[in-house]
């Protein structure tokens, strides 16, 4: 983890802590090796109370006194040494350096990984607090948030590609880059050759007023009629064997990270004790407006207006149930499976005398049937009306 030592004036904590992009003018000396421990460790060594478990204690207490770390990103962080302890180290001599460098080294959790860094990385706190003794200034320890994924594949754009992400990238704030991160990951998990676009077009495109569940019912019922006649035609079950009864058709969805509904055929003769969650890209059906949706109530604190798929309207605001648009489009799908079976959409395909139907969100609450005690209404192979 990158660990700056900056001298600045005391008062600045906030804002140093806050400055993400690091644009403060403060005196800076980058990518050392002295963490907050490492303090502790120092001043216990210089103290010859390193092995004193109280006095070590009272120590670490001491240094940790005003140690902070940011509200939306855990790994960056930001302390200010005392005064006491600025004035103790600033008073450090050389011959103090090399000697407590030899002990600091042989902690078991020291940073340094050699002798040169560790004399080198001391020796540039000492100056840090000679500096700011001598201009009534505070040192701060800051830890920078380490590349992740999706900067790293950010930066090794070039051309049209990276002026459209650097135009995006720098509208962003803190929150939204670090929402690119998780959907970067997601996508890359998801085997998406394109996630770096993907996650473009999810942070830019126009936001979503409303959602007509009506409507998205009826592009469903397709997908699935369409699906079924693939099944029927070259079985190809999302778990099990081909040559085995299908005994759990499962519609799963979600809205967290894309928006998007999948149909999967389990024949494993244990799909019903053993449930699992199986994604088949190639076959999502999506719906990026309902990931649209779930960001303008949760992000902009928007309302947001839905067409229920029986024609009645609701709307999903700030202060609804956690899981509200989880339910009203997991209703939608669990009342879709069970109209096409009494329909008997799926009389053609090859069921189990017990075979069931499950719908479930990936990332939410929402699961039918409830705690998974299947019953004759969740049955896939149940007769016709007449």
């Amino acid at each position: 983890m990158p660990i700056d030592i900056l001298v600045a004036p005391q008062d600045q904590f906030d804002r140093i802590l806050r400055d993400i992009n690091n644009t403060s003018d403060s005196d800076v000396t980058q990518d050392t090796d002295v963490s907050i421990d490492d303090v502790v460790t120092i001043i216990a060594i210089h103290r010859n109370a390193i092995d004193d478990h109280p006095s070590w204690w009272k120590i670490r207490r001491e240094v940790n006194s005003r140690f902070l770390s940011h509200s939306e990103i855990p790994t960056r962080t930001l302390a200010l040494i005392p005064e006491t302890v600025r004035d103790e180290v600033a008073n450090l001599t050389n011959n103090d350096v090399r000697r407590i460098a030899d002990r600091w080294l042989s902690q078991n959790d020291a940073t340094p990984p050699n002798k040169q860094r560790a004399v080198d990385s001391l020796a540039g706190f000492v100056a840090a607090c000679q500096k700011a003794l001598a201009e009534s200034k505070g040192v701060f320890l800051r830890t920078n948030q380490p590349r992740n994924a999706f900067e790293l594949a950010f930066s090794q754009l070039d051309g049209k590609s990276l002026a459209n992400f650097r135009k995006a990238f720098d509208k962003w704030d803190d929150t939204q880059k670090y929402d690119a991160h998780q959907k970067y990951n997601y996508y890359c998990n998801q085997g998406l050759d394109n996630s770096l676009a993907l996650v473009l077009r999810d942070l830019t495109r126009p936001s979503t007023k409303k959602v007509n569940l009506k409507t998205d019912q009826r592009t469903i019922r397709r997908h699935i009629e369409k699906r079924i006649k693939e099944y029927c035609k070259a079985p190809n079950p999302t778990l099990g064997s081909s040559q085995d009864v299908i005994l759990l058709i499962t519609l799963t969805f979600d809205i967290e990270y894309e928006g998007y509904v999948d149909l999967g055929f389990d024949t494993r003769p244990d799909a019903l004790s053993d449930i699992r969650w199986e994604e088949r890209t190639e076959d999502c059906l999506e719906f990026a407006h309902w990931n649209e949706g779930l960001q303008r109530f949760s992000c902009d604190a928007l309302p947001l207006n839905v067409s229920l798929h029986d024609g009645s309207k609701a709307v999903v605001s700030p202060d609804s149930e956690a899981d509200a648009f989880d339910t009203y489009i997991g209703n939608m799908l669990r009342d879709t499976l069970m109209d096409m079976r009494q329909s008997g959409k799926f009389a053609n395909l090859p069921l189990g005398d017990d075979c069931f139907m499950l719908v479930g969100g990936t990332h939410s609450n929402y699961a039918w049937p409830i705690d998974g005690e299947f019953d004759r209404r969740c049955r896939a192979n149940l007769e016709p009306k007449e």
